[in-house]
């Protein structure tokens, strides 16, 4: 099944690891503090086109291998930049660069980012776009107990793997509100490789599969109320902006899943592809709630 490029990559990226947190930064100028929250207006971000900014946030563990750049993300033990399908949003990573001939080294620890911002449209090695990247950076290593007054809770949310499993989520609750533009192949007698667009079978099967691929821990009666478990064991009244976002995200599937029950969708024949009546309806959905759990993953901030 092909969803997008950046969840594709995930598989290739997951056997990849960082090379380090050294360099020096070929920025100039008094840096100006940039938060994870604030990238996310382009305005901000032009604003500072050309200028020295500086950042705390962890190295992401799938970023390339080569140390010649690195994924910045806003908390700890998170390892899946930009992997929510079909948006650019870059709420809590950030493409770092080092200087020309220098290299990052990986570490666990919070660091500190200074160098130049960059607007443009970029692609980087692994397929990954974005429209503002880092450049000439440093890096160091940072004292968190000068920088977050929420470094317990913001440990207990990283170290519980909450996030990417939120992640995960949306990326199913995308698949049942989107199945018509998802395709799938196999190989023909021939060898060749036939691709097609997806059924109405075959999601019910990706609903039914409990493999890797399949989607069916997240179609169980009790994955959203799981979900929900988990974040009131991290915290009983500190994260009910979070309960609320999996919540309506369960509303989103089960209007989604009305949908595909009810067949609430079209066949074309010619074009060999089925298309769902309320398409734009479902996608706006799934956006608004996916906006809103990406603006509170934003504001964590060191």
């Amino acid at each position: 099944m092909k969803k997008t490029v950046s969840l594709l990559l995930i598989a290739v990226l997951a056997c990849l690891a960082l090379a380090g947190c050294s360099g020096t930064s070929a920025s100039t100028g008094e840096p100006t503090s940039l938060s994870f929250s604030g990238a996310a207006s382009i305005e901000t971000i032009q604003a500072l086109n050309g200028k020295t900014v500086t950042i705390v946030g962890y190295m992401a563990t799938l970023s390339p291998i080569s140390g010649k750049y690195m994924y910045l993300m806003n908390m700890p033990y998170q390892s899946c930049p930009f992997c929510v399908p079909n948006t650019a949003q870059l709420s809590n990573t950030m493409a770092v660069y080092a200087p020309s001939g220098k290299t990052f080294q990986f570490t666990d620890q919070a660091v500190r980012i200074t160098g130049r911002m960059e607007t443009g449209d970029f692609t980087d090695e692994f397929g990954y776009t974005y429209n503002y990247r880092i450049a000439d950076a440093a890096c160091e290593e940072v004292d968190l107990a000068t920088v977050s007054e929420n470094y317990k809770l913001w440990q207990a949310i990283a170290s519980d793997g909450i996030v990417a499993e939120v992640n995960a989520m949306f990326d199913y609750l995308h698949f049942i509100c989107c199945w018509p533009t998802y395709s799938a192949s196999y190989v023909d007698d021939d060898g060749n490789e036939v691709s097609f667009f997806l059924y109405a079978g075959d999601v019910a099967q990706y609903l039914a599969d409990d493999s890797v691929y399949g989607y069916a821990d997240k179609a169980a009666d009790d994955y959203f109320p799981g979900l929900v478990a988990r974040a009131r064991a991290i915290s009983e009244t500190e994260l009910n902006d979070l309960i609320a976002i999996i919540n309506d995200a369960k509303s989103v599937e089960t209007y989604a899943m009305s949908e595909l029950d009810n067949g609430n969708y079209t066949y074309d024949e010619a074009a060999d592809q089925f298309s769902l009546n309320n398409q734009d309806d479902l996608y706006n959905r799934w956006l608004e709630v996916y906006t809103r759990f990406s603006e509170w993953l934003a504001k964590w901030e060191l």
